[in-house]
């Protein structure tokens, strides 16, 4: 039975539900947002329950054997390894690290402004006015911010980012951060002379912090991915268990839509009409949104275990891909074949081979 047969999806529901399934996770997450921000009764989440396996930072590309001619894979073909954008770094920190309070959202609006370089670029207290919070409560939040990887990361300027990587460095010298808290000026413009003076230090143990500095980074930033060019993290994963091929759903990036059930609960207290209309407009809203998502879930996976499965030489005994028929591959899904091949082949499945677009293991 087909994925579409077992949830008994009428032509609308197909639709809506074939849309999720053609968006990344970055477009998805957009698009449920800007549901919720019509419907007060859903809520948008990144889902923290996944397994340990797709935890991990970076994918691994497969990279053909050179000096393997069975090893027809071509390198042109391969998803180059994924350096995540700063903000998805940060943000898979903060939902993993920090509780959901009111602070965690400041922490979170604060994201939003960081620059490339790791920079926050707008002014705390335009940041607390626009929150409704006293500026000492948005300063709690970037500070929280700094505790973050990389180290440096949410600094207002040079010497705040310099001065929170020499923090967090046990290594650096003792009098490094005090340096840099008191003297940056003088340090920045070499004047050593006058620092050791007045610190009663060797100047050799001035022009030994100014050497540390040179070590520390000044745009934090700048080693991460840019979002114009990052690609989203696979959809999929295949774990070889007990000798058997698994494909999982890689739950860390998929966002989740959440019930607003107390607010439901204490909305249906009203017994106007017009608002019992309204609720139960909304909630079939919310169900619809639930069962396409849960679709979008279980057609990806069926496409990966189908691939996979018809892949197996490839996987458990390193030859070479099978050419797959793309209009029996739909059929098997029950999917128009532009579909396929326009959406569900773009998805991105992590394997101990490297990490593929779908289309590239149909042997094409």
């Amino acid at each position: 039975m087909s994925i579409i047969s077992s949830m008994h999806m009428d032509k609308e529901s197909l639709e809506e539900s074939l849309k999720l399934v053609g968006y990344n996770n970055e477009e998805l997450f957009a698009y449920l947002q800007q549901k919720a921000l019509g419907n007060p009764l859903i809520e948008v989440k990144i889902n923290k329950e996944f397994d340990e396996r797709a935890v991990k930072e970076k994918t691994v590309v497969y990279k053909p054997d050179k000096d393997d001619p069975m090893d027809t894979v071509s390198a042109m073909d391969q998803v180059f390894e994924e350096v995540p954008a700063l903000d998805t770094f940060l943000l898979e920190q903060i939902y993993a690290n920090m509780r959901d309070t009111p602070l965690r959202e400041l922490v979170l609006f604060l994201v939003a402004f960081i620059n490339p370089e790791g920079y926050v670029t707008i002014d705390l207290n335009e940041a607390a006015e626009q929150k409704g919070v006293e500026p000492i409560v948005m300063l709690d939040a970037l500070t929280l911010l700094h505790q973050l990887d990389p180290p440096g990361v949410g600094a207002r300027n040079l010497q705040e980012c310099l001065m929170l990587q020499t923090e967090r460095d046990e290594y650096a010298p003792e009098i490094a951060y005090y340096i840099l808290e008191n003297y940056f000026t003088a340090f920045s413009d070499k004047d050593w002379k006058i620092i050791a003076d007045e610190m009663d230090v060797e100047l050799s143990d001035v022009k030994a912090v100014f050497e540390y500095a040179q070590t520390l980074d000044p745009t934090p930033g700048s080693a991460f991915g840019d979002e114009s060019f990052s690609l989203p993290r696979p959809d999929l994963y295949l774990q070889l268990v007990d000798g058997h091929l698994t494909v999982k759903f890689n739950e860390l990036v998929s966002p989740v839509v959440v019930f607003q059930k107390e607010y439901y609960e204490e909305m249906m207290q009203h017994k106007a009409e017009d608002v019992q209309q309204f609720l139960s407009a909304k909630k079939t809203e919310w169900e619809q949104l639930r069962s396409a998502m849960a679709f979008r879930k279980e057609l990806l996976l069926s496409a990966g275990e189908l691939i996979c499965g018809l892949q197996k030489g490839f996987f458990l005994e390193g030859r070479e891909l099978e050419p797959l028929d793309m209009t029996r591959l739909a059929e098997e899904l029950a999917v128009p074949v532009t579909v396929m091949r326009e959406e569900i082949l773009e998805k991105m499945i992590e394997t101990d081979r490297g990490t593929f677009l779908l289309h590239q293991l149909c042997g094409e």
